[in-house]
């Protein structure tokens, strides 16, 4: 994209614009730029509801400021685009790469009709083992409907559409371009509404998550642990000398639990998946960047020293772009969508011609010349072609009743072969996915943690719903959780889902160490004929008299709602045979050049 283009990225709260050019995937420059507020109720999850109104603001906030580029590219962030990491065979040709996503979208992604969603990707890595090249691809589906709301925008405000971005993808274009090579750093994107969590490994993405907790949800926690208003609570947060003197370290705990723990339960499913790849820094920008401790906490719970990013490398600010380091971070999305965004256009063929009446008829009467002459020549081989073809249905009718026993042989076998795929069928059909119910009950005995429970299991027709509790662990330990991730590799096992996750949380009194370096908690009471009693739990807001210097350590309680769909992969094989068996036999009788409705009939008789 040598050439200036506009890009737009309409948020929930802001529309921001910036005018600039990309030159290769090292530079971007940055000539013009402008926010505005998003028109109340216009867009929801990024569909654009009110395009009218969108388009007005965005025309408002452009006028009369310098903005010249007519080429557009819209970054779309929403809920409803689904990503996945996948693994395929190495290829150069991009264009075979997106064909292979798009004609096994069903595996990749779980939707009912992928006519209905458009499909990109961006490559992330090329990995090689024993001499065996592959690519790791970040692949996106997006719903049709959404991506068409842009290109109505686009309409409206009569810009050329030269891309459509995912989020995801633009922040990583203009991340890869400021990480150094040698060392993996956690990058968080603290906004007002989520968190983007990035571990990146030089400047290649090794993992992407989204954490449903961002600026507001700290403000609406501070609020219900001090009961204070939403201005309050906004200006402690901004201001560290008055959180420290308002807000106690228990309280501000609590405010930041859920972030920090979304936050860290990604940073511990990364540790399990790379254990030889640890984080060596933690870099934070985006809105929730500037909570007040978050830098502090960050780096006491994740264990890595925490930067905020201070400038982008190969951006340069010029002309009427006038915005300071921390303003342009608010870009980000936009900048990055310049550099290689994904495709996420859907196309529409479209009416109309350019050509002149006069040249109309011109080839007019030069076509219907061409083809009276064309007639001709076919009339003339026509009449040859028929005379042959009465001899030779002379001939091929005499050969046909001296050989006329071997159709009633070959019907014979059709009908022998019907009759065996019946039987098969019939077979098949005896069989129910729910007899692999106890393979998932023995998984499940033997992988679960023993203090793991489960509260209600049902199981119809090989869809198995089933409500485990896992015992209390520790914040960023979940062993429950990681043993529910092996549910997806086992091969009787079609489709899993997480219907519903709820956490409950329990404070413990620490009263020593072990040996071991675990953790020693108060007990209460042993009932009789007991030798211990339950640990005993203590609400840190309220805490009883004798407590209020205890050392007190939290624990989580996780239950999962589950949706497992059975399925027993030798019989899917075997009706998969079948069906390939009849395909090859009807394929034959129409080579034999038999006639398909009369040799079912015959077969059913």
């Amino acid at each position: 994209m040598a050439n200036k283009v506009l890009s737009i990225y309409v948020g929930n709260d802001a529309i921001r614009i910036a005018e600039m050019q990309a030159n290769g995937k090292q530079a971007v420059v940055l000539s013009n730029a402008a926010e505005i507020a998003t028109p109340s109720g216009a867009i929801s999850d990024g569909y654009l509801v009110d395009i009218t109104a969108i388009a007005e603001a965005i025309r408002t906030s452009i006028f009369g400021r310098g903005f010249t580029a007519k080429d557009v590219v819209f970054t779309i962030s929403s809920k409803k685009i689904a990503s996945k990491e996948i693994e395929v065979p190495y290829m150069k040709n991009t264009r075979r790469m997106n064909d292979i996503l798009v004609s096994n979208s069903s595996e990749y992604f779980p939707m009912s009709n992928s006519d209905d969603y458009v499909f990109s990707f961006s490559v992330l890595e090329t990995l090689e083992v024993e001499g065996a090249k592959t690519n790791r691809v970040s692949a996106v589906a997006a719903p049709i409907d959404l991506v068409k709301s842009y290109q109505e925008l686009a309409r409206e405000l009569k810009f050329n559409v030269k891309a459509i971005d995912y989020f995801g993808n633009s922040v990583i274009q203009l991340l890869s371009m400021q990480m150094s090579e040698g060392r993996t750093d956690l990058v968080l994107q603290i906004e007002n509404d989520a968190t983007f969590v990035n571990v990146m490994r030089g400047k290649t993405l090794v993992l992407q998550r989204s954490v449903p907790y961002g600026k507001n949800a700290v403000i609406n926690a501070l609020m219900d642990v001090k009961k204070i208003s939403e201005k309050d609570a906004k200006t402690l947060l901004s201001n560290e000398t008055l959180l420290d003197q308002h807000v106690t370290a228990d309280e501000y705990a609590q405010t930041v639990s859920y972030l920090v723990n979304g936050i860290g339960r990604v940073v511990e499913y990364h540790r399990t998946k790379n254990k030889n790849d640890l984080l060596q820094g933690i870099k934070i920008f985006g809105e929730g960047s500037a909570i007040a401790g978050i830098e502090k906490i960050l780096e006491r719970e994740l264990g890595a020293p925490v930067e905020h990013f201070e400038t982008l490398s190969g951006v340069t600010i010029r002309g009427q772009a006038a915005l300071t380091a921390e303003e342009v971070l608010r870009y980000l999305p936009n900048i990055g969508a310049v550099i290689a965004p994904m495709n996420l256009a859907f196309v529409e063929r479209k009416g109309g011609s350019s050509i002149g009446s006069a040249e109309v008829t011109k080839y007019m009467i030069i076509v219907f010349a061409v083809c009276a002459l064309v007639m001709g020549i076919w009339c003339a081989v026509t009449l040859i072609q028929y005379n042959k073809a009465v001899k030779e249905n002379q001939r091929l009718t005499a050969a046909i009743e001296d050989i006329q026993e071997v159709e009633d042989i070959y019907n014979d076998w059709l009908r022998s072969k019907a009759e065996l795929r019946t039987v098969q069928n019939f077979q098949l059909s005896t069989y129910n996915d729910n007899e692999n119910l106890v393979a998932l009950l023995e998984f499940m005995e033997e992988r679960f943690p023993t203090d793991t429970t489960i509260n209600d299991l049902d199981a119809q027709d090989g869809v198995v719903t089933i409500t485990i509790t896992s015992g209390w662990h520790d914040v960023t330990k979940n062993e429950l959780a990681d043993v529910l991730n092996e549910l997806q590799t086992k091969d009787f096992i079609a489709d899993y889902l997480v219907e519903k996750y709820d956490e409950e949380f329990r404070y413990l009194v620490v009263t020593g160490i072990n040996p071991d370096g675990s953790y020693e908690f108060e007990r209460e009471e042993p009932e009789e004929g007991k030798d211990l009693g339950k640990y005993k739990e203590v609400d840190p807001y309220s805490l009883e008299e004798g407590y209020e210097d205890a050392v007190l350590y939290m624990q989580i309680q996780s239950t999962y709602e589950l949706t497992i769909t059975l399925t027993n992969p030798s019989i899917e094989q075997r009706r998969a045979e079948i069906e390939a068996e009849a395909a090859q036999d009807a394929a034959e009788q129409a080579a034999f050049g038999m006639d398909d409705e009369n040799a079912v009939e015959e077969v059913e008789e």
